[in-house]
């Protein structure tokens, strides 16, 4: 039931609250007020928006009598609510927009075109109008509209409004790219990556900074074992950095790469470009080169489409159009399609050169175990590092009392055998999805239970305990956190069994290492890690020789860390 409003309500008072929702008893009012207006952020436009199609309706009953400000003004609030409705009536309304005799009206009818979901019919309007059109700045915008919807019919009448505008050229050329791309679509485009390479063929694996060495071991070992064909892998040391990068040179298929677990994605690096002139050349230069089409020949199955990208982020609109433009110009046969892309360009740059890596895009099935997640819950390449660290042996009994989602458990799962699985989690619908993602992955030999990891004993002595607490801008990370985990290194400290490893990340590394060392624990290793918004510390601490009871440091003692 409507609530009733009150005596004094005041429609344009109304307006001023964000929150107000206009009743379709107010269309016409509205519509009143609509007429009045000069900001292009009216309120009164953005209330009937918010009517939806009851607005949009009454609008294009009052746009032939409307004067041409007013029209314009009408024609751009049907083609806003046409965006959400399916009504065919609304898209007669814009049609008829493009052919109105004032030019701002037709401008807003073909702008608000474009933005509608493609169709024959609106391809064919906007080919008509475009072909009788005489005013500079509506035929860019119908330029641009025919460059978004596409269409059988499209690239000719494009190609046929040509001028000697710089700038209605610079339209028409992106428009055409659009459109190009647009009937690219049709034809299926994927990478097959079981292909094996025909040359050697350089590669870089990438991970989160600060598991390089975790990742190179890893690569190293499934060489060693005849998983990986690589020569030559190493740590990246040049000037377009060393974070998160493993080289390498492929002899074999890049399926193979997907052994590392550790790895967050694979790419094939180009030729670096001395970046003398503008930038968007030295990008053309790479992507037109020998060793890119080679890529994009050895692993394309279909049309070649690739978007831009920019490992510093970023976007660059214009100056990735100009580099599209211009290699359509030279290679039609590359399409640049941000949306469905099988190749990602991802550009580096660094004292004055440019580096543009091909990056296959594909479903990736290694965590294809992760039916769900919890907040917070480990990125599956750092449970994979955390994995590996806790080293593989039959008799192993595996503890990870904040299991979240069981990512860390799958992956060490994986790693090899083991005698025993624990998880533990306060959360009981976490266990729940533990339990789904364990079965996706067909896991036996595992314990879940509920119960806290600051005083949770677990069935049998963990030779390993492994985990990732819950960290983050979704969880809390203060003061309360800090004691949380100072308990739970003690109480792992008495629990292990002797020589067992405690393999974690910590958000407080220099307070959790002096702890460990006050508890008789040899800090093994720490190493920053990127964990996607903050750092924090992978740290691998190994108990005592002879196990203990699980013991707490006095209040004075923990105070002074």
């Amino acid at each position: 039931m409507t609530a009733r409003r009150q005596a004094d309500f005041a429609l344009e008072r109304a307006l001023e609250d964000p929150g107000f929702t206009p009743r379709v008893r107010d269309v016409p009012a509205l519509l009143d007020l609509l007429a009045g207006a000069r900001d292009r952020a009216d309120p009164s436009e953005h209330a009937l928006e918010r009517v939806g199609l009851p607005a949009a309706r009454a609008a294009a009953l009052r746009i032939g009598s409307a004067a041409p400000g007013l029209r314009r003004r009408l024609v751009r609030l049907v083609g806003a609510i046409a965006r959400s409705s399916e009504a065919e009536e609304l898209r007669a309304v814009l049609a008829t927009g493009i052919v109105d005799a004032e030019p701002s009206v037709r401008r807003a009818a073909a702008m608000a075109i474009g933005k509608l979901p493609p169709s024959e019919d609106a391809t064919k309007a906007l080919s008509r109008a475009l072909a009788s059109e005489t005013d500079a700045p509506t035929r860019k915008a119908l330029i641009e509209a025919l460059g978004k919807v596409g269409g059988t019919g499209a690239l000719e009448a494009v190609s046929a409004a040509g001028g000697a505008d710089p700038e209605l050229e610079r339209v028409r050329s992106k428009a055409m790219l659009m459109v190009t791309r647009t009937e690219a679509r049709a034809a299926p485009s994927r990478v097959d990556l079981a292909r094996a390479a025909t040359i050697p063929t350089a590669v870089t694996l990438h991970c989160r900074a600060g598991l390089e060495r975790i990742l190179l071991e890893e690569v190293t070992d499934a060489v060693a074992r005849g998983k990986m064909a690589l020569s030559e892998p190493r740590l990246a040391h040049d000037r377009f950095g060393s974070s998160g990068r493993v080289l390498a040179t492929l002899r074999g298929a890049p399926s193979e790469l997907l052994v590392a677990r550790t790895a967050l994605s694979f790419g094939f690096p180009l030729e670096p470009i001395a970046a003398t002139g503008e930038l968007e050349d030295a990008v053309v230069r790479a992507l037109v080169s020998e060793r890119a089409r080679a890529v994009f020949d050895r692993w394309s199955e279909g049309p070649v489409r690739y978007r831009i990208a920019w490992a510093g982020g970023g976007k660059r609109r214009a100056l990735v159009w100009r580099a599209a433009e211009d290699v359509a110009r030279q290679h039609p046969e590359l399409v640049n399609d941000p949306t469905r892309s099988t190749w990602e360009a991802v550009v580096r740059e660094a004292s004055g050169s440019v580096l543009v890596e091909l990056v296959p895009r594909f479903d990736d099935p290694r965590f294809a175990y992760r039916l769900r997640d919890v907040p917070a819950a480990s990125h599956p390449t750092i449970a994979a590092a955390l994995a590996r660290l806790c080293g593989v042996a039959v008799d192993a009994v595996v503890w990870d009392p904040f299991v979240g989602s069981g990512t860390e458990l799958c992956e060490r799962a994986l790693a090899g055998p083991y005698r025993l699985l624990i998880g533990s989690d306060r959360e009981a619908a976490a266990l729940e999805v533990v339990r789904g993602n364990l079965d996706a992955l067909g896991v036996r030999g595992v314990v879940l239970a509920r119960g806290d990891a600051t005083s949770y004993v677990p069935p049998e002595p963990p030779t390993a305990i492994v985990t990732n607490p819950p960290l983050g801008r979704r969880v809390a990370r203060g003061a309360d956190l800090a004691e949380t985990l100072d308990r739970f290194v003690e109480h792992a400290a008495g629990v292990l069994a002797p020589g067992g490893r405690l393999v974690w990340i910590s958000p407080f590394g220099q307070r959790t290492t002096v702890l460990a060392r006050r508890l008789g624990m040899k800090v093994e290793l720490r190493q920053d890690v990127d964990m996607g918004g903050f750092t924090a510390q992978l740290q691998v601490l190994r108990s005592a020789g002879v196990r203990t009871a699980p013991k707490r440091l006095p209040p004075e003692a923990r105070a002074r860390r």
